[in-house]
């Protein structure tokens, strides 16, 4: 009885096994009908959703030229980034339904992001100038020449995604005279062999506002970025001669942005700066200076003066004055 038992066992698995996997079961035939009627749902979600993931990059370009606009800032709930070099940024990175995009020189636009399409075209700013008969004499210039360094905080590490910005207040002498060029000194950084075998590339660039009762105006002019070499003592020239930036008795401001640093074209995050642009104690008889600092994320139209920040960090006690050391080449 107990074979003929386990006999009779063996033969009722056998017969469910084989109805499994012949597809006999009424489960399974119930399962392939199932997947039958909604595989073609299935493979349209599939590529629904691959071509929401590819729609997803969004390019921002010039209105006009139609020509990609390079590290726009892309803002967001006291957050934010900067468009790629070549103008693109991934909407998946904006954590909020609605994002404001800016450039100086363009007009700030407000999204929801719901309704982004894979192209925002930016419209540069115009202003309304009253006329006027400009007459320039570029063989008439003068060099303002940076000054010297000062000795201690001789130098500010600029961080990613911040601008230092100095006010220049001309004397009767450059009064109305034309900038031509800006010219920035940058303190040498020692830093790692192995992070100079990387080649990071530190882009800045430089804004120019107007000035109105000492207080920042609109912008008159942004410059194409630039990458600065942040192990050797640089110098970098910003030749804005095309731009007939007049120097009148209110002034201007002059900010130096760093965008961040780059390795291979892609966005590279460091720990510490190797950014500095130099900082000088010194006066001179041309113009009159006070630096500010400003962070482009988070609170941008907060001006935080530098030597309140420099003084905070003085271990001495000892007030000091710093400004950005800026040279100048002028024409009238």
């Amino acid at each position: 009885m107990e074979k003929t038992s386990n006999a009779s066992q063996t033969a009722n698995r056998n017969e469910t096994i084989a109805q499994t996997v012949g597809g006999n079961s009424k489960y399974s035939k119930k399962g392939m009908i199932l997947i039958k009627t909604f595989k073609p749902l299935l493979l349209f979600l599939l590529i629904f959703y691959s071509a929401k993931v590819q729609a997803q990059r969004i390019i921002l370009v010039d209105s006009i030229t139609k020509a990609p606009l390079s590290f726009v800032a892309i803002e967001f709930e006291d957050s934010g980034f900067y468009s790629s070099i070549s103008g693109e940024f991934d909407l998946k990175m904006v954590i909020s339904d609605s994002l404001k995009i800016r450039l100086l020189g363009y007009k700030t636009k407000k999204y929801k992001t719901s309704t982004l399409k894979d192209t925002i075209f930016l419209q540069a700013n115009s202003y309304q100038l009253d006329e006027v008969t400009l007459t320039r004499n570029q063989d008439k210039t003068k060099n303002i020449k940076f000054l010297k360094g000062a000795k201690s905080f001789g130098s500010w590490p600029l961080q990613p995604k911040s601008e230092i910005i100095t006010s220049i207040k001309p004397s009767e002498e450059i009064k109305n005279h034309y900038v031509d060029k800006i010219i920035i000194p940058f303190s040498k950084v020692i830093e790692k062999k192995e992070l100079k075998n990387k080649k990071i590339k530190a882009y800045v660039r430089i804004h120019i506002y107007n000035s109105i009762n000492n207080n920042i105006s609109e912008s008159l002019y942004s410059s194409p970025p630039k990458d600065v070499n942040s192990f050797t003592k640089d110098i970098v020239t910003f030749d804005i001669s095309d731009e007939m930036i007049l120097l009148n008795e209110n002034g201007i401001f002059i900010g130096l942005e760093l965008i961040g640093y780059y390795l291979d074209s892609k966005a590279h995050e460091r720990a510490n700066s190797v950014i500095r642009p130099q900082l000088t104690s010194k006066t001179n008889d041309y113009f009159k200076s006070n630096s500010f600092l400003r962070f482009v994320f988070k609170n941008y139209e907060e001006l935080v003066p530098l030597n309140e920040m420099i003084n905070k960090e003085n271990p001495s006690g000892k007030v000091m004055c710093r400004n950005l050391n800026i040279g100048l080449e002028l024409s009238k």
